[in-house]
């Protein structure tokens, strides 16, 4: 990649380059097969560690790089098109197959880093500004004045992370990139409920919430007749006025992906008849499936087998598109929730809401859902042809977003679910994360005034400790004078009943869980933490002692309890039995008071403890014991007790 502008050269400052062949590696090698690669990882922590920060550079990932787009994009363009915000040097990572957009390949502040190379490594670590709507890799390390916005990439209809029907403890990707995150933007209250309870990020996460709207929905409300017309002449549609004269609506139909058994999966004969089914003389119907679904049938082998549908080049992304069409036809995909703030017809084609919502788990039942809810192919075909039927009831023109077609339960969805999807969502994103600015916005600190307590469990191995551990963990959650965090490996070999009952407390547990892998060790790293990971007869006072003696060892677990923790503290730390001398150091920097172990829990002290908490808990605090929450967690605990130690309650 040859690149010239000034901005690019001072970024490139603290890489080195000292040759054509190193520069040539820089961009193009790749240092192992994907991001666990101890290679990748390795580099990165090198980066971390020597390459300065630069707020001139602004890192942009989307679904691991498979594209450029979302809500960074949105981001992104905006920027671009307002230089008073600052001039910046925009890096984009893409993956091996990602095709980058001709406009932009010789932009002179734009560039592109192929994933687990060492210009991946070294922008994602020196970004003053870092944007993703998904999940960044595991082996990102947030810098001190590093600003981290992730926007995630929609309204979350289906359920999410710990939440999900078949989930023990949640995501490690999601609550690792939730709790990395200083800045995160949403477009509205339910969103920002879902993930916080999605990712435990409850008495963890330092992060700022903003309700903003989506920057990616802009690009559909502000589209010009002109970029109008370029997509439907791209799309080979009838022109706008033309269209609306001869009453042929633009329908797009875009389902979600299924999976089976962790493997995605495609009914295609069911989807080939409900295509079929949808079309007609008065139609003019657009298919995409979602990115999960090119896997197992790409949309150009749909449209080689019909031929009266129009398959749409994924370089028009998604909301281009929603700002041509005039009814959209999905299942449980949370593209309707774009293109609610049009005010145009939605259909929910729901044929397997039964089994989808058993197996995924969903947030809305069908009565929530603004729009048509059609379950069978006759259903669908009825609600096509209805609505098809409504809008030429309406002169071309009609302002569906003041006036929507379908009625009040639409306008209320809209309102609950997209409030602030007005078009200048970019805007206050930019101002969000630039500026910190949160002027005439709805937004929320993650950590309110209530103590936190971590229960630092890592793998759990099973016996008599590790129940005395969980009874701990339980009366903890019961106390509402304090925020309850389990610290879980993700296979840890809990029993499932102590799962179901964690589980049954909601978020008054956050259940913060990771997957166990070692931490990097640098060449010159190695001596010292292989005499430390092999020392007998660790405790955490002999633990904490080592640390405070050998700054290469504070060094090594600082660096690495950043990586899984960020900048989470805790009021109070609660150490599992048996714990490795890793997680000993670990948990030293966890925490901010008291570190014991869990046998010794007891509950805050009322004194003083309510002058921090909200009126609500303090109020809940001094509920008698005969309460419905006191006869719950009496009647789980003498449960618990009674299977646990084969006595009597």
């Amino acid at each position: 990649m040859g690149h010239s502008s000034s901005l690019l050269r001072d970024a490139l400052a603290g890489a080195h380059l000292k040759s054509e062949l190193e520069s040539e590696e820089f961009w193009g090698k790749s240092l192992g097969k994907n991001a666990k690669a101890h290679g990748v990882r390795l580099q990165y922590v090198k980066d971390y560690e020597s390459v300065p920060l630069n707020k001139d550079v602004i890192f942009y990932e989307t679904m691991s790089g498979a594209r450029m787009g979302d809500n960074p994009y949105g981001i992104f363009e905006y920027l671009r098109e307002h230089p008073e915000h600052g001039d910046f040097l925009h890096v984009w990572s893409v993956d091996t197959r990602a095709q980058v957009p001709p406009e932009y390949k010789d932009a002179p502040n734009v560039v592109f880093v192929r994933r687990n190379t060492r210009s991946y490594t070294y922008f994602l670590a020196s970004a003053g500004y870092v944007i993703c709507n998904a999940n960044l890799p595991a082996f990102y390390i947030r810098r001190d004045g590093q600003k981290y916005l992730n926007t995630w990439h929609g309204v979350p209809y289906k359920s999410l992370g710990r939440n999900t029907p078949k989930a023990r403890f949640g995501s490690p990707n999601g609550n690792s990139t939730f709790t990395k995150a200083t800045h995160i933007l949403t477009p509205g209250q339910f969103t920002s409920e879902k993930i916080v309870s999605a990712y435990s990020m409850k008495g963890v996460s330092n992060a700022t919430i903003a309700e903003i709207g989506y920057p990616r929905v802009d690009r559909t409300l502000n589209a010009d007749d002109e970029r109008k017309a370029r997509i439907r002449e791209t799309l080979g549609l009838e022109p706008d006025e033309e269209a609306a004269s001869r009453h042929h609506p633009t329908v797009l139909y875009a389902p979600t992906w299924r999976s089976e058994n962790d493997k995605d999966v495609v009914d295609t004969e069911q989807l080939l008849d409900d295509l079929r089914a949808m079309t007609g003389p008065g139609i003019q119907l657009l298919y995409r499936g979602h990115h999960r679904m090119d896997r197992v049938i790409k949309d150009a082998s749909v449209g080689d087998q019909l031929d009266d549908i129009i398959i749409p080049p994924h370089e028009i992304s998604s909301n281009d598109l929603l700002a041509v069409v005039d009814v959209l036809i999905t299942d449980f995909s949370s593209i309707f929730f774009d293109f609610l703030p049009t005010g145009k017809p939605i259909i929910h084609y729901l044929y397997d809401l039964d089994s989808y919502a058993s197996t995924r788990g969903i947030n809305l039942g069908e009565e929530e859902l603004p729009g048509t809810v059609a379950k069978t192919r006759t259903e669908l075909v009825e609600a096509i042809n209805s609505v098809a039927s409504d809008l030429n009831k309406h002169e071309p023109g009609h302002d569906y977003a003041s006036d929507p077609l379908q009625g009040d339960r639409y306008a209320s969805g809209r309102e609950q679910f997209c409030p602030h999807d007005d078009g200048h969502a970019s805007k206050r994103a930019v101002e969000f994360l630039l500026d910190d600015s949160q002027e005439g916005v709805c937004s929320r600190h993650l950590l309110d005034t209530l103590p936190t307590a971590v229960f630092w469990a890592a793998q759990l191995p099973s016996g008599p400790r590790a129940a005395n551990f969980l009874e701990s963990l339980l009366k903890s959650a019961a106390s509402p004078a304090e925020q309850t965090v389990l610290v879980v490996e993700r296979r840890a070999p809990l029993d499932k009943d102590f799962v179901k009952q964690i589980k049954a407390f909601g978020d008054d547990i956050s259940t913060y869980s990771y997957d166990a892998e070692p931490p990097v060790i640098r060449p010159e790293e190695e001596v010292t933490y292989n005499k430390f990971a092999t020392q007998y007869y660790m405790d955490f006072a002999a633990t904490r002692a080592r640390l405070a003696r050998s700054s290469a060892l504070k060094r090594i677990f600082a660096r690495e309890y950043r990586r899984r923790l960020d900048d989470a503290k805790f009021d109070r730390v609660f150490l599992a039995a048996d714990l490795t001398n890793e997680e000993l150091a670990l948990a030293y920097f966890a925490a901010k008071g008291l570190v014991t172990t869990a046998n010794r829990w007891q509950a805050p002290s009322i004194q003083g403890t309510q002058e921090l908490m909200p009126a609500g808990r303090a109020v809940e605090f001094a509920l008698p014991h005969g309460s419905r929450r006191r006869k719950f967690v009496a009647r789980t605990y003498r449960s618990l007790r009674k299977r646990l130690k084969g006595g009597s309650a």
